[in-house]
């Protein structure tokens, strides 16, 4: 019987924060902390699903399901779609196992739910009895990416389990694909965001670094450089939809001095593009000093894009702490998201020894802050080899 593995990683905003909502240029980049997704097509009749992130186990009847699920309807009625899952789960026909019906875990079940139905028939898929089990070493909700590295999980996932029943057997996915697993993703998060954006499922998809504007297809970037970082809570809760709207607020009140900083934060995203062109373009050299430089710049980048940021009005006294020990380190740090509390993430020099980047964990660590040593730039989506 079929069974396979999937992961996607998250994603941080490097630079663009706020200015992105404003049609200005934001970088995104893929952070190696993934969602794992693993399948297995089973003999019993039932639909599993295990998400122990939010504490979900439970089993659907799979005449159930496909009774309430016929496909009566123009499947480009997504809406409507929508609506039947919300119903459904609602619902809990069937349902046994442990499931409590919290937010997360209504949401997590709309998702794979709308997935499966949306995909299958799109793809052509014939449903089975199968189990999928669902982890992420992502922080729930934190600005991190996990609805939408768990999306494209999902959106993997079907399209790998369609071509995998037509005969195709493959353990890569080409472009094609990769458009398609984008696509489903961005519908599926639409139960998580309403109307989002499509940079955090695009980011999730291909890996490496995205260039985004508003109103604009997203623009990845090929072979750009792996970045060594410090993911670091601020352990501050943050509402997104309060920051930018006081942010919006203040630029009610100073037009012209808020949209100049505006376009100062576009001028840094564009000019770290081009420093990561040449940190890519160095890295195939043995010059160490010229790539050191380059990080320097990049370094530059990023104390400016924090003070913008703090003139906003959206960093946090904690985030500013943590961006001073980095300065006070030699390196640098800034805010990711939305600010006033959430992550802020430090770039290390490529040749950083690790007894140093361990006592600089340790300090922040000393301070009351969670770290977490990772990479930027990493692999989209991938299928795993079985273990």
């Amino acid at each position: 019987m079929i069974h396979f593995n999937i992961s996607a990683p998250g994603k941080i905003i490097l630079h663009g924060e706020h200015a992105v909502v404003y049609g200005k240029t934001a970088l995104a980049a893929s952070l190696d902390l993934r969602t794992k997704l693993r399948f297995e097509e089973q003999n019993w009749n039932n639909i599993h699903i295990d998400c122990p992130n939010v504490y979900m186990s439970l089993d659907i009847p799979l005449d159930v399901f496909l009774e309430y699920f016929q496909p009566s309807y123009s499947f480009n009625e997504t809406d409507r779609l929508l609506d039947q899952v919300e119903q459904f789960v609602t619902l809990k026909k069937g349902f046994t196992g442990m499931y409590s019906g919290t937010k997360q875990q209504k949401l997590g079940l709309q998702g794979i739910l709308y997935s499966l139905v949306y995909i299958a028939y799109e793809e052509q898929i014939q449903i089975k009895s199968f189990s999928v089990h669902l982890s992420t070493e992502l922080t729930i909700g934190a600005g991190l990416g996990s609805s939408a590295s768990f999306a494209v999980c999902l959106a993997a996932c079907f399209l790998h389990w369609a071509h995998l029943q037509k005969g195709n057997d493959h353990n890569t996915f080409d472009e094609n694909d990769l458009e398609k697993i984008s696509k489903y993703a961005l519908s599926c998060e639409r139960i998580m965001h309403g109307s989002p954006s499509g940079i955090d499922n695009s980011v999730c998809t291909y890996g490496s670094i995205i260039e985004f504007r508003r109103g604009e297809s997203v623009k990845v970037l090929p072979n750009m450089p792996s970045l060594n970082i410090l993911l670091v809570d601020s352990k501050i809760s943050r509402n997104t939809k309060d920051l930018v709207e006081r942010v919006a607020k203040t630029r009610q009140s100073f037009p012209v001095i808020i949209d100049s900083i505006f376009d100062s934060i576009d001028a840094v995203s564009k000019a770290a593009l081009q420093v990561l062109g040449e940190i890519r373009d160095v890295q195939t050299t043995d010059d160490t000093d010229l790539l050191d430089s380059r990080y320097k710049k990049l370094f530059t980048l990023i104390h400016m894009n924090q003070g913008l940021l703090s003139i906003l009005n959206v960093s946090h006294s904690k985030l500013d702490i943590i961006c001073s020990m980095a300065r006070s380190h030699s390196f640098a740090g800034k805010l990711t998201g939305a600010g006033g509390g959430g992550y802020a993430y430090i770039l290390l020099l490529p040749n950083t020894e690790n007894e140093y980047i361990t006592y600089i964990s340790e300090l922040l660590t000393k301070e009351g802050f969670s770290v977490k040593r990772t990479s930027l730039g990493c692999n989209g989506v991938t299928i795993e080899p079985n273990i």
